[in-house]
């Protein structure tokens, strides 16, 4: 519902706005009453209407006043419909200064004034829907952004645009929860559930596992977020258990890694999360595991670097179509990880990092690997790393590297066989024909979102605007050298749609064609009459 707040300094005038129309059905409830302004501001303090339908001649506060600290407290957030016995002038000119939505005069007419909110409701909704969308993408952004950091490839721009949401924060940590529930839609119904409890009070601070893990969700604590809960650490984990449990029937775990002391050091926390986590069975106590209380000596800290010399092998040979070596750079990575013990939870992070380098690879010819469902459904990219043994591992590696192979080498024989020339002569000679993106992948055997990825790039504009230029270039010349209608011209053009077509012309040319017709036969009446003995 839609909330109004009706101020008028006349009693029957408020009582009349409630008897006119059925706010109800409209979707709107009327949530407050104001004789004037100072009345009406403090309803709005303590209601937030959506919608302020207010007299303008009233005592005190008159409206006018009111829409002004409206619009400089509010801005564009709180909406307002004024009411006069008689329209000034002058006070359409506030009216539109103040972003007042709509102006009625008295004595209201009903379908005026259901007019008036329809056409409020409609733009209501709209904005609502605009921003939940909004909000929704600056969560997916933020995720993005926090995932990078928890891997610790974070670059000063993110940190930069994550501090902005977390405030004023010191110290950070970085909890993990676990069902171990076994069921695929019982662990993501649960997930769905964390994820709507926590972000209800701290939007932002929870994502799901993105290293492959269905059954795990990630918790950002910061001092901050302790401090406005009233709660120390083991207090607020503790509570968090508890509503967890009761959405949950299976048991959960939740391992706090260690505190660190910025953003930049999140990763570090995050990591600890995994090395806990190896470690639980070691430990005498839980459900709840803090990195303070588990010994993690049995972990080799040793500079990290040389898995990436490891990668960029790998890398190569699959660059330089060396399929033969692949397998021995797999068992290579592999053995550096056993000799060097290192964790299977860290592992896995490596390799999630080593899948999304080859992912990059393939597609850095702008391709959308994301569209082609075999690729992402690739068992080295689905499997949990830290399940496999190390040969099940080294063989997924290798399928998934011949592969990323194989796709490069499709890559460059598209380029070799000069494809997009092959399209540009094809639209030329079909451009009058009902020819899309899609047609044309099948026509050539190539992904439709791929194509007009890499058609953009080559001509600098979009298949469509480039269809459609060369349409209306056909266009005028037959408009100057033929005596065919304008809707004959569309059809012979591509455009089933005179009107349509009018509207592209007038867009790229700058006038309709119409006007185009006769300003090329005056050039052409003048250039003869210049020519004249």
């Amino acid at each position: 519902m839609i909330n109004v707040l009706i101020v008028d300094d006349e009693p029957f005038i408020r009582q009349g706005l409630l008897l006119l129309i059925d706010w109800n059905a409209l979707g709107f409830q009327i949530c407050g009453e104001a004789s004037n302004g100072v009345q009406a501001l403090e309803c709005i303090r303590a209601v937030q209407p959506d919608l302020v339908i207010s007299d303008i001649k009233m005592p005190e506060m008159d409206g006018m006043k009111l829409a002004k600290v409206i619009y400089e407290q509010y801005g564009g957030e709180m909406k307002m419909v004024l009411l006069s016995g008689f329209y000034e002038f002058e006070y359409a000119k506030q009216a539109i200064k103040y972003q007042v939505d709509d102006y009625i005069l008295k004595p209201i007419v009903k379908d005026e004034l259901l007019q008036v909110l329809e056409a409020f409701r409609d733009s209501f909704l709209e904005r609502t829907e605009e921003k939940r969308h909004q909000e929704k993408q600056e969560q997916i952004v933020l995720a993005q952004h926090v995932q990078s950091i928890l891997l610790g490839t974070a670059d000063e721009g993110t940190l930069v645009h994550v501090r902005a949401h977390y405030g004023d924060a010191a110290k950070f940590r970085c909890l993990m929860i676990e069902t171990e529930s076994e069921q695929e839609h019982q662990q993501a119904a649960w997930c769905l559930q964390v994820e709507t409890a926590i972000n209800n009070t701290h939007a932002g601070y929870v994502l799901k596992s993105f290293t492959g893990e269905k059954n795990r969700m990630l918790h950002i604590v910061t001092d901050l977020l302790l401090k406005q809960e009233a709660l120390s650490l083991e207090q607020y984990v503790t509570r968090l258990y508890s509503e967890l449990s009761r959405i949950q029937s299976a048991a959960i775990a939740i391992y706090a890694g260690k505190e660190v002391g910025g953003l930049e050091e999140l990763h570090e926390s995050y990591y600890s999360c995994s090395k806990i986590k190896s470690l639980r069975f070691f430990s005498a106590y839980g459900p709840i595991y803090y990195f303070e209380h588990v010994d993690t000596r049995v972990f080799n800290n040793k500079p990290a670097g040389r898995e990436k010399q490891l990668f960029d092998g790998l890398i190569r040979a699959i660059e330089e179509h060396r399929t033969e070596d692949v397998r021995s750079h797999a068992q290579a990575i592999f053995q550096f990880f056993l000799e060097e013990r290192i964790e299977p939870g860290i592992v896995g992070i490596h390799l999630h990092y080593l899948a999304y380098t080859l992912l990059g690879l393939v597609n850095r010819d702008d391709s959308d690997l994301s569209l082609d469902g075999e690729w992402m459904q690739s068992t080295f990219l689905q499997e949990n790393y830290a399940m496999l043994s190390m040969e099940e591992n080294i063989e997924n590696l290798c399928e998934f590297s011949y592969k990323c192979a194989e796709k490069l080498r499709e890559h460059q024989k598209w380029n070799a066989m000069g494809v997009l020339a092959r399209v540009e002569a094809y639209i030329h000679e079909h451009y009058m024909d009902n020819i899309s993106l899609k047609l044309l992948g099948e026509h050539f055997y190539m992904n439709s979102a791929y194509l007009g990825q890499i058609f953009k790039k080559h001509y600098g504009v979009s298949f469509s605007d480039y269809l459609n230029q060369i349409r209306i270039e056909e266009a005028t010349r037959l408009l100057r050298r033929t005596d065919y209608r304008v809707y004959e011209i569309a059809a012979m053009v591509g455009y089933r749609d005179s009107d349509y077509f009018i509207n592209r012309f007038e867009k790229i040319s700058g006038e309709t064609p119409a006007q185009y017709r006769k300003r090329a036969q005056a050039m052409h009446i003048s250039d003869s009459s210049s020519c004249t003995p």
